[in-house]
């Protein structure tokens, strides 16, 4: 799937790919010593919380002031559980899925460029977004309260681990948006066929008028040249079918290994932020003096919650753009082979 790409990206996102789904014994390792520090975090919270407050009056201030930590080590070890139970076979299906379409319609080198640049960047930004403001923390609360060091390191590591996953998802979900454009690109080929072999003289739904097509509009030129010279619709439908009905699964695979992940990550990255809010309008810790890191946080948060949303969004949006495309397609004239194939 990555063949294509260098070296330098393929290592870098196998070590993300460990972290994240991946199944070997390092990941089963990791997958283990993770579980058992969210058990480690959930339980010493509130020893931790002593210490940095210098207080153990069990209010309920004190039990708010534990919930972000608890809360990053219960979504970390759920997830976990449920990736490292789905994602062993799912992930296999997904690749074979994959591997499949591209037995059909390899990736052109544009596809490939983007593809990196867009892995890259991602994998890029869960660093930067991650790495500076949590080492930062560990070092102002290494001259404040040195035994709760390795605890705060724990709750950053789980918080990158599910980022890490997160971005996994955005890389696997960007590929399958490449082969839905692609998918549209030649069902747009074939529209724009029919309405040239039905001479319709006015402009069309699509922006193409008869016998001058718009270089503005997306659509597969070799497909729609080779329609012209006179290969059968039917042939290239059948190639679309199958290419649909892969990426139709590789969808549900995606799906299926990462949607308890999401639902988690969606769900408690609003919660981080109005936790870090509060933390910081009520002053709740006062010597880590971390105000200035809060924005950090607040940026790392809402750049992944875009990047999930955005990008699911995109994908499903070109989604319903085959399903438009395949009903305008079939509401012209066509045999009744070719609507069958189309219906099918």
């Amino acid at each position: 799937m990555f063949r294509s790409i260098p070296k330098w990206s393929v290592f870098i996102f196998d070590i993300f790919s460990v972290i994240s789904v991946a199944h070997n014994r390092w990941q089963k390792m990791y997958s283990m010593l993770l579980i058992i520090s969210c058990v480690y975090v959930f339980y010493a919270t509130p020893h931790i919380v002593c210490i940095l407050e210098n207080n153990c009056d069990n209010s309920l201030s004190t039990v708010i002031k534990g919930m972000f930590a608890r809360l990053v080590a219960l979504t970390c070890m759920i997830s976990r559980c449920a990736i490292f139970l789905k994602g062993k076979t799912q992930m296999v299906m997904y690749k074979k899925n994959v591997d499949d379409f591209h037995v059909f319609t390899p990736m052109t080198s544009s596809e490939t460029d983007r593809l990196e640049k867009m892995s890259s960047w991602a994998i890029l930004c869960c660093i930067l977004l991650t790495v500076p403001v949590n080492v930062c923390r560990l070092w102002i609360l290494y001259y404040v309260a040195k035994q709760t060091v390795p605890f705060v390191a724990l709750v950053y590591i789980q918080n990158f681990s599910m980022y890490c996953i997160e971005t996994h998802f955005t890389v696997l979900c960007y590929i399958l948006y490449q082969k839905i454009v692609g998918i549209n690109n030649d069902l747009m080929a074939l529209k724009i066929d029919t309405i040239v072999r039905n001479k319709y003289p006015f402009v069309s739904l699509t922006g193409e008028k008869y016998g001058k097509n718009d270089s503005t509009i997306e659509y597969n030129r070799e497909v729609f040249q080779s329609l012209i010279a006179g290969h059968p619709m039917i042939d290239f439908l059948e190639n679309l079918k199958a290419k649909h009905k892969l990426v139709s699964q590789a969808v549900k695979n995606l799906n299926n290994t990462f949607g308890i992940h999401l639902g988690l990550s969606l769900c408690a990255l609003c919660l981080y932020t109005l936790f870090d809010l509060y933390y910081h309008l009520q002053e709740v810790w006062k010597h880590s003096k971390y105000k200035i890191l809060v924005y950090g946080w607040i940026l790392q948060y809402f750049v992944r919650f875009l990047l999930i949303t955005v990008l699911a969004h995109l994908t499903t949006k070109q989604a319903l753009k085959s399903k438009i495309l395949i009903t305008d397609i079939n509401n012209r004239y066509l045999d009744n082979n070719t609507k069958e194939e189309l219906y099918n």
